[in-house]
């Protein structure tokens, strides 16, 4: 379908429905593979598409999920990303018993909520300013591999990351090479505020989940606000709408089918973001109207899979093609080119002095 890239959902739960505690149902699946490892598995079998799997960082360290996602940029040639996300639910934590964690969600009125949100987003800030700062301690001329002198690495091109904060403390390199992308892509998903701040602040590319083209243009103000605040305004951060989407030619069996699995299901649907039932025109008119609030692209998710997956490819991309606002081939062969995303420099070597000169010898 020539879409950017897939996002692969992951967490230190069971599957159950949206921000609920685990359940004793048996009809659905529950278990959940690691994000991470599938997205190794189908990097060898893809040529274009991005994978950006999820890694939560609230109970895991800098250190592995930056060393996991330079693998994968390198398994994949440069296609690596990462969904970042944070764990609010004290049953995840029970799993690990190093820290409790303060709830944060549904009221922003209550002062201390509110706190529990800048906090676990301030601490998600720095896990994703560490997994950088590894990302870069290698130069990305740092290996010689050079089997004549036994040398495999330059010393003076792997630098210590010397992080301190309230959360972390790390050293230091990393043992990986800089991934083939220097900076895989970081994206998150928010819902409120503190988040929507969090994507300006730290991403490249932010998930909203708006329910109109209003508060659409109202979240997009406030990542870019976010963004200038943060020193960022000379980089591209990409703000991408969430949308369920149940896809069929004729509209009306769009909605019927999503009426059916409704009831398959006991009740109807749940989600954070906006549910559409419809044809391919209207869903092409619905992305165009968001798109005019500042969005720069969309997550879509598929209402049931393989099915509606396979519509937005055959159905969806063909329709934007036809208004020439959708890819006819891919145009890059790395995640951030596909997005128009420069490689970045490596901040150590900017930083790294030049070599002093070596006076000519006097006659």
């Amino acid at each position: 379908g020539l879409c950017d890239f897939v996002t692969i959902e992951d967490k230190f739960s069971l599957q159950t429905s949206l921000f609920s505690t685990p359940d004793e149902r048996t009809d659905q699946v529950r278990g959940r593979l690691d994000a991470v490892l599938i997205a190794s598995r189908v990097a060898p079998l893809t040529t274009h598409i991005g994978l950006v799997p999820t890694a939560t960082v609230t109970h895991t360290e800098p250190f592995h999920v930056s060393k996991a996602l330079a693998t994968l940029d390198f398994v994949s040639n440069g296609r690596a990303g990462w969904r970042m996300q944070n764990s609010f639910f004290a049953h995840e934590a029970a799993h690990f018993g190093r820290r409790t964690v303060a709830p944060f969600g549904a009221d922003p009125t209550d002062p201390a909520a509110v706190q529990a949100g800048i906090d676990h987003f301030d601490e998600a800030a720095d896990f994703v300013e560490v997994v950088r700062r590894l990302w870069d301690s290698w130069e990305d001329d740092a290996e010689i591999r050079d089997s004549a002198s036994g040398r495999f690495i330059d010393r003076d091109k792997l630098h210590y990351v010397d992080f301190e904060g309230r959360w972390f403390s790390v050293r230091g390199p990393s043992i990986t090479p800089r991934p083939p992308q220097g900076q895989p892509l970081v994206t998150a998903l928010g819902h409120q505020r503190i988040p929507w701040r969090f994507g300006g602040r730290s991403t490249d590319v932010a998930y909203i989940t708006p329910k109109s083209t209003e508060e659409a243009a109202e979240t997009v103000a406030v990542i870019r606000e976010a963004q200038a605040e943060y020193g960022r305004t000379d980089e591209t951060v990409h703000i991408f709408g969430d949308l369920v989407v149940f896809l069929e030619a004729d509209s009306k069996l769009a909605a019927r089918r999503k009426a059916d699995l409704d009831e398959l299901d006991g009740a109807p649907m749940l989600s954070d973001a906006e549910i559409f039932a419809g044809d391919p025109a209207a869903l092409a008119d619905l992305l165009l109207d968001r798109a005019s609030a500042g969005l720069t692209g969309f997550r879509l998710r598929p209402g049931a899979i393989p099915h509606d997956l396979t519509n937005i490819v055959d159905l969806l991309v063909p329709e934007l093609q036809r208004r020439g606002v959708f890819r006819l081939e891919y145009e890059a062969s790395t995640l951030r080119g596909l997005l128009g995303l420069p490689r970045p420099r490596n901040r150590y070597a900017a930083q790294r002095p030049e070599p002093a000169p070596v006076a000519a010898p006097s006659d």
